[in-house]
């Protein structure tokens, strides 16, 4: 009954549950940096260190799938593109589990100057393994560039169903999805303004009718779910990492498969958990 975790290095949300305990945990995905800018020579030297090396249509780009540092030598001025993507919360895991949402997403350029040494934090996805219901926020991911710095908010926690114990999702980068039933009826938890979208709401029936609410994602929000016999809440749809990042040489793809079958994407919302007796589909 436990939904899918969400995907490595993507942000992603964690599904819904209906079990307290289920087995795997519906964890988030943890997140992702990757800072670009122009390459050294003809051929293709890093001027920085940090992170796992590429180089793309004449740009090296330093991608960090864990936290570490952003290293530039004396002679560096560059301006930097960068994308963060912060972790996904993890899925409520109780009857009708909210989706978490995914983590926050965010892409600009900054400058950077010579004999900087810069702390990159990756956000790990919301996976405590708790005997609790509500879905666990993910971590944030920050780069503490010389002009400020940049933080992407972790993805909000699934809600839950359990009467009087009931909780809705969290807000997040993206918004956790609200669990299925009367008790969590309270409007979607909202993303962080510029960098993702509220989870959806859970179905107002009781268990057995009930389901829950997607988590939402940096490219929309998390579905809701209908009130009569439905499928839970679709997960709120994710985002193409920019063109200039999607390197294909790389021997680790960034992102995911998204829609019409091309890749890169990342920071997609949970779906809701199915109800309780198993007749209502979880969302995708």
């Amino acid at each position: 009954a436990a939904g899918q975790r969400g995907a490595v290095n993507t942000g992603g949300g964690g599904g819904g549950s209906k079990s307290v305990v289920p087995n795997p945990y519906p964890y988030g995905g943890s997140g992702l940096v990757a800072i670009r800018y122009q390459i050294a020579s003809l051929t293709a030297t890093a001027k920085a260190s940090g992170g796992i090396i590429s180089f793309y249509n004449d740009k090296t780009i330093h991608t960090f799938v864990n936290s570490g540092i952003f290293v530039t030598p004396g002679p560096f001025s560059e301006t930097c593109e960068y994308a963060i993507i912060a972790g996904g919360g993890s899925g409520g895991r109780s009857e009708n589990g909210g989706g978490g949402g995914a983590g926050g997403y965010l892409t600009g350029t900054t400058p950077i100057g010579n004999s900087q040494t810069i702390s990159v934090s990756v956000g790990e996805g919301g996976n405590t393994p708790k005997l609790t219901a509500m879905g666990d926020q993910g971590g944030n991911s920050a780069v503490g560039f010389p002009a400020g710095t940049i933080t992407a908010t972790g993805g909000g926690g699934g809600g839950f169903d359990d009467g009087p114990n009931s909780k809705l999702g969290d807000p997040g980068g993206s918004g956790g999805g609200n669990g299925g039933g009367p008790q969590t009826q309270g409007g979607p938890q909202e993303g962080t303004s510029g960098q993702g979208n509220g989870g959806g709401e859970g179905s107002p029936s009781a268990n057995p009718g009930g389901a829950a609410g997607g988590g939402g994602g940096a490219g929309g929000a998390g579905g809701n779910a209908p009130t009569n016999h439905p499928p839970a809440g679709a997960g709120g749809v994710g985002v193409q990492l920019p063109a200039t990042f999607q390197d294909p040489h790389m021997a680790t793809a960034l992102g995911y498969p998204g829609p019409g079958g091309t890749s890169y994407w990342v920071a997609g919302g949970g779906g809701g958990g199915g109800a309780y007796n198993g007749t209502n589909p979880g969302g995708g």
